[in-house]
Formats: structure tokens, sequence, C-alpha cells
């Protein structure tokens, strides 16, 4: 009970410390409900690169809505893809803009050269909060469903999306496609790169599995 009790006044005090902040610090280190850990090793104004502890690089769009932009796998295997949206023909969904619903295709080509279009319509949910790291946040939500124009069905993939603006991240997502159980991924914890070592990321780790 002391450990568990000295591991998360170490947590908070990163979480305080990191908050502070103006802006999210590269090396800060995510860690989600599912076990998975990822570490933020770049920023630009329009996206941010994470690495996870498996070595697969993931970049997001500082626009929380839209899909993944890369995936890749290390040393490179297959598997991998990028995504291109043209933001001169998408709309923004508030508050980035004025719009309250969005539709846009996005260009999905693999590491093998194959690509693919994917059709997309996104929604703006309001405003909510959520519970994260002993406190409530304001957070956006939006909802994202990818669909074939030509099917009847009402969508292949369903994203439901909450993003803190404080953190300047998403806190949690549900992916549900048809057919398949909803799989929900909430951030648990958020790290200073300063504060973050491999100790106190194990011990979170493990307190999540258990």
């Amino acid at each position: 009970m002391k450990l568990l009790t000295s591991i998360f006044a170490v947590l908070l005090l990163s979480v305080v410390t990191l908050v502070q902040a103006t802006e999210l610090q590269t090396g800060s280190v995510a860690i989600y409900s599912n076990g998975q850990v990822k570490k933020l090793v770049e920023q630009t104004p329009d996206w941010t690169l994470w690495e996870s502890a498996r070595k697969r690089l993931y970049r997001l769009s500082f626009l929380p809505y839209f899909p993944t932009l890369e995936y890749q796998r290390f040393p490179r295997e297959r598997g991998g893809y990028t995504r291109h949206i043209d933001l001169t023909k998408v709309p923004l969904l508030m508050p980035f803009g004025d719009s309250k619903s969005i539709a846009f295709i996005s260009q999905r080509t693999k590491t093998d050269g194959t690509s693919a279009q994917r059709h997309w319509r996104c929604r703006y949910d309001g405003k909510a909060r959520e519970s994260l790291m002993e406190r409530e946040w304001l957070v956006e939500n939006y909802s994202c469903n990818r669909f074939n124009p030509f099917s009847k069905k009402p969508f292949k993939e369903r994203r439901e999306i909450s993003y803190a603006p404080d953190l300047g991240m998403v806190v949690k997502e549900s992916v549900s496609r048809p057919g398949r159980q909803i799989k929900v991924t909430r951030l648990e914890y958020l790290l200073n790169p300063k504060e973050a070592n491999a100790n106190l990321i194990a011990d979170m780790v493990k307190g999540l599995r258990h």
C-alpha cells in the first residue's frame, strides 16, 4: 500500500507540472487503459508523433477527429500506412471552425504501395466532462463514421472521441465495427518528461493490468 501511495504521489506531481505548461511537452509519456504506452517524440502545429513501447510510430493530426495520419512499424515491416486528407477541401468542426458536421475522403497508402480511398462523416457532439487523473477535464466530443457510399450499411467503422483541449489530447475513444466487440481506450496517466522513468511506467502499467 505504501508503494502505491508513493507512486500516485509522484504521478500527481507529474500531472500538475505538465498541465501548467503552455503546450504538450515533447518527451511526455501517455499510458492507456489497455496497457499501451506511448511517448511524444516530435510535434509541429499540425501534428504530433508518438512512439509506442513496441517501437511503432503514430502520427496524429492536430484535429482530434481525423483518423491516424501515419502508422509505421520499426524496423520497417509490412502493415504500415500513410493517410492524406486535403484540408483545403474540408471545413473544420467546432471549436476549430464553425461546422457541426463534415464529410471527407482520405487516401490511405500502405507500405507495399497499394492505396484506397476511405469515406468519412464526422459530427461535433458538444462539450462534456471526463474524469481523469483524479480531476475532471472539459472535453469536446466528436463522432465519426467510415462508410461505403455504394453500400446500404450505415457504417463500416464508428469512432467516438473525447478531446481535452487543456491537455491537447484525445482522452477517450471508442471504436466499433459491425459484428465486432466495441473497443474503448482511455488515457489513464500522462507523465511529464522529467518524471517519466521506466520503473514508474512499469508500475503504472502493472496496476492497470491487475
